[in-house]
């Protein structure tokens, strides 16, 4: 995100059709959207952030509730912990554009990464259940960064290790959502063809379109059946 722009916080009922990154974390992440011309911030409040997490299905429903509860009981801390949630989702904003263009990343930036990743391993307990080993969430890791630990466990866990030509930035004006080009040729260019890719497609058309009306530009064909007509 340009560092001259303002960003709106906006109240935002989020869905499925916001879902486009191919991960949680990268999805996590596009809950600020038109980064590159007029950013609005999704996350208005950590309900908002609860709510968020149970569409991506990133924590038990259990947990979710016992944390909806905390922060309806403690309302200070759970802003306070939004506010490091969000410090999060820039700093891996950051991290995957850097990777996306080629540069190394801060030593910083891995630092504040592996701090939440380290809390995500340390909200898990493994136990023996029917020949295998299995991770899974303690019963009393309701914590109020629990969402942002998760998130940096899966970004480490699963989207960092994907091949570097995998991790895009859409390339639609007032967009730069993140996402996983999984596509076989792995030439997807938006993020969603239904609103970005169209949204470039009419543009192109207009663009044409205009061109071709103009007297200068239209060919000489053209000019010799305007002239008879007349």
């Amino acid at each position: 995100m340009k560092a001259n722009l303002q960003v709106r916080i906006e109240s935002h009922p989020f869905s499925t059709d916001d879902l486009i990154g191919g991960d949680a974390a990268l999805d996590f992440i596009n809950t600020v959207t038109g980064r590159d011309q007029s950013p609005r911030d999704w996350l208005d409040s950590y309900t908002r952030l609860l709510e968020w997490a149970a569409l991506v299905h990133l924590l038990p429903e259990k947990i979710l509730r016992a944390l909806a509860r905390k922060a309806q009981s403690e309302p200070t801390a759970a802003a306070t912990a939004l506010a490091r949630a969000k410090k999060l989702r820039e700093t891996l904003f950051a991290l995957v554009t850097g990777i996306v263009s080629g540069s190394a990343p801060p030593k910083t930036t891995l630092a504040l990464l592996r701090q939440h990743w380290i809390a995500g391993i340390n909200a898990h307990q493994l136990r023996f259940d029917h020949g295998h080993v299995v991770a899974e969430l303690r019963s009393d890791a309701a914590d109020f960064d629990l969402i942002a630990a998760m998130i940096a466990h899966r970004m480490v866990e699963h989207v960092l290790p994907l091949p570097m030509d995998r991790l895009r930035i859409c390339q639609g004006p007032n967009c730069s959502w993140l996402f996983i080009d999984r596509s076989k040729a792995g030439r997807r260019r938006w993020c969603d063809m239904a609103v970005c890719g169209n949204a470039a497609k009419s543009r192109r058309f207009y663009a044409r379109s205009r061109q071709h009306r103009s007297p200068k530009n239209r060919p000489v064909a053209c000019l010799r059946e305007t002239r008879q007509a007349l």
